[in-house]
């Protein structure tokens, strides 16, 4: 037989009214630690000898997971600084709002433009030809430049018609070809013809930019902010969040139509009150920024347990002595059987004791 004092919702508690205060107060307390709501029976129900229907669920072995909707600010995401090495007062720019591309003018400073590149590699190093006896601080011969951001180049040289003649090959080899479309295209734009390319001519970008900043004209260079074309959705909030939406993953946007989004950036920015929040980027293709308005909710997802036994919240009883029992029906009948409650996640208990199929009755 079960002990007199376990509780079962939905059910009369044993004794008088004022013992079922005391046992209601038990159970609420015990799941109110556990971080779940209890299930509250009316007194002058259980007075009545009145029940509550009830419903088989079977124990299930799952992985649990644990949703969150929380509400992201609609734009075009973080802003970025371009890595241009420039000084001077700018003397050319173009409207906050354009879209910048691959052979565009970022900026001019002191009448010398800057254009943005769109490739895969960062412009990280001056490129130039390097002599054959040139040789590093350690005595070593160095050399000729090679690799994705000599290409790269090559590639913006003959797009801008720039090809030494037809001779420049895009072989990510900076040689004598190279050189010569270099400082053609030096001349032609402004620059003294050095035949070296650096962060003062150029920004190699992995894709086009929307460009943010606002500049004066005659005002001093500043650096150039810049956020990505296409819709993004913000997340500014607690650090717990980057559980919900790690890089990589699909979340859903609740918009009519539906529709998904992918986050690509996560970092932690520092809060106005001395804190640290968390900082997300979720990007939405096809969708214009105007159609979803200024926020837009978005629901996240975190795996807390992997390959557990669960039940409903609502088939727990909870004992006096703070255990916990659930009736389980077997050919007819029900038995009270205790089980060991490793964790609750929203209406999931995470139990051990009992097998996988075992058929468990809850109030409805």
């Amino acid at each position: 037989m079960p002990p007199e004092d376990s509780l079962r919702p939905g059910s009369p508690p044993m004794g008088s009214v004022g013992l079922s205060v005391n046992i209601l107060a038990v159970v609420a307390l015990g799941l109110v630690a556990l971080g779940c709501s209890p299930p509250v029976e009316d007194p002058a129900a259980a007075e009545s000898g009145s029940s509550v229907d009830t419903e088989l669920v079977s124990v299930t072995r799952q992985d649990v997971v644990e949703e969150t909707r929380t509400q992201a600010a609609v734009g075009f995401g973080t802003r970025v600084e371009l890595p241009i090495d420039a000084e001077g007062l700018v003397t050319w720019t173009p409207s906050p709002g354009s879209i910048l591309t691959s052979g565009d003018m970022v900026v001019e400073v002191a009448g010398r433009p800057v254009f943005l590149v769109v490739g895969e590699s960062p412009l990280y190093r001056p490129l130039r030809l390097v002599a054959r006896s040139e040789r590093d601080i350690a005595g070593v011969r160095l050399g000729p430049q090679t690799g994705q951001d000599v290409a790269q180049l090559q590639r913006f040289l003959v797009d801008q018609g720039f090809d030494d003649k037809g001779r420049l090959v895009v072989d990510e080899l900076f040689g004598l070809s190279t050189q010569r479309a270099v400082k053609a295209w030096q001349t032609t734009v402004g620059h003294p013809a050095t035949g070296i390319v650096d962060s003062s001519q150029m920004v190699f970008m992995t894709n086009e930019v929307l460009l943010q900043s606002e500049f004066i004209i005659g005002e001093a260079f500043r650096p150039v902010e810049v956020t990505g074309t296409g819709t993004v959705l913000q997340l500014n909030g607690p650090t717990t969040l980057r559980d919900f939406f790690p890089v990589g993953a699909t979340v859903d946007v609740v918009a009519e139509p539906a529709v998904t989004g992918v986050v690509n950036r996560s970092s932690r920015v520092s809060s106005d009150d001395g804190g640290v929040r968390q900082l997300i980027d979720i990007e939405v293709d096809g969708v214009n920024p105007n159609d979803l308005g200024q926020s837009v909710e978005v629901v996240g997802s975190a795996v807390r347990a992997t390959d557990v036994l669960t039940i409903p919240v609502r088939a727990l009883l909870a004992m006096s002595d703070g255990g916990w029992q659930v009736e389980v029906s077997s050919g007819g009948d029900v038995d009270r059987v205790e089980v060991v409650l490793i964790d609750v996640v929203g209406t999931t208990a995470i139990i051990d004791g009992l097998d996988e199929g075992t058929d468990v009755v809850i109030p409805l």
